[in-house]
């Protein structure tokens, strides 16, 4: 999984692309650990870049921040906190669960009397706090894009998601945020931190987008996304959401699950046609391999060219190794794996387009 994401920006990754991306993300983490250890511990030196920040831009505090799950990602409402606001931050509520006493007790260590207003808007109550916040010209409003999962999760964003290609893979991404401040006519902040070469907080900004109630909703997404995933590309190894390559994979959606690249109609004549060389002449009839094909843990039959997936329906990575080293004849398959194998697994890859039958 881990090198089938990292090609959905780098088509031509390797193992050893990985084994790199994985050294650098372990030295970032040892850094960070070091970095958060010292602010516990009374050593703020790492807040002051996002104090500075601010300052130098404090019309943040109008309309809404977009951010994304790199470097110390959790800094960016503490900036707010330390200029005496009070941030409502969008989030799921896993990721509340997950990060409010972690913040709590970094506002309660810095002596803040503010803290984090958390929201979920996908209750009423919370989506109208959310629209009374972008209104106040002085209340912070965050969200994280790459965390934007809306009702549904991931699987209605591959369903019905916005369609966004990266250099290797397809994806569908969520236009929630986007549609939002279309409606609201309110300016959107992209903002990013990562950790720089000296061991601290490095602060950016993207242009500010200032959609109007005539503006496309798929047009200020895209232009969001493109932000987005300029950041990813440029530090991969301080990003925390690679899970959401996979998961919003257009691959993946609902529609693509098991469809035969034959047509309904002619299926029947494509078995029949394969019992008649597996009855006649298995000897001289062979399956090749059409695609690059790979059986997955989860029981995943992965069409690795064409970023299609299938239930590998009890087919072994191990049972391709026949049809990787060469072309056998449907008897030496046979032999091999028994005819029952043939007779479905053979059909089957077939019928997906994976493999043929030749001379």
């Amino acid at each position: 999984w881990e090198l089938w994401n990292l090609r959905a920006f780098w088509p031509d990754a390797g193992p050893a692309d990985l084994a790199e991306l994985k050294a650098r993300r372990a030295a970032i983490l040892a850094r960070e650990r070091e970095a958060l250890a010292g602010l516990w511990s009374g050593d703020e030196v790492i807040l002051a870049p996002g104090h500075g920040f601010l300052a130098a831009t404090p019309d943040l505090t109008r309309g809404l921040v977009v951010s994304l799950h790199q470097g110390p990602y959790q800094l960016v409402p503490e900036i707010f906190l330390a200029a005496g606001r009070t941030p409502l931050v969008l989030a799921s509520p896993a990721a509340q669960d997950h990060n409010r006493d972690r913040s709590e007790r970094l506002a309660e260590r810095l002596a803040y009397r503010q803290r984090i207003a958390w929201l979920d808007v996908t209750r009423r109550g919370d989506l109208r706090r959310f629209l009374a916040g972008v209104r106040d010209p002085g209340q912070p409003v965050i969200a994280y894009l790459d965390g934007n999962l809306g009702s549904g999760g991931y699987g209605q964003t591959r369903d019905r998601g916005l369609p966004y290609r990266l250099p290797g893979r397809d994806l569908r991404v969520r236009t929630g945020l986007a549609r939002l401040a279309v409606r609201l006519g309110c300016p959107v902040h992209p903002v990013a931190v990562h950790w720089g070469p000296d061991d601290r907080p490095a602060w950016t900004r993207g242009p500010v987008l200032r959609p109007g109630p005539k503006d496309d909703p798929d047009v200020v997404a895209e232009a969001l996304w493109d932000w987005c995933f300029s950041e990813v590309m440029a530090r991969p190894e301080q990003w925390r959401m690679w899970t959401m390559l996979k998961e919003s994979s257009a691959c993946f959606a609902v529609g693509n699950a098991d469809a035969a690249v034959v047509p309904a109609g002619l299926r029947r004549d494509y078995e029949r046609a394969f019992a008649a060389c597996l009855e006649r002449a298995p000897g001289t009839v062979r399956l090749c391999l059409e695609r690059e094909v790979e059986v997955w843990p989860g029981d995943v039959l992965v069409d690795v060219e064409g970023d299609r997936f299938f239930p590998a329906a009890g087919l072994q990575d191990r049972d391709l190794a026949p049809l990787r080293a060469g072309r056998p004849t449907l008897a030496q398959l046979a032999d091999h794996h028994g005819l029952v194998w043939v007779r479905f697994h053979g059909l089957r890859l077939c019928l997906l387009g994976l493999a043929r039958l030749g001379g």
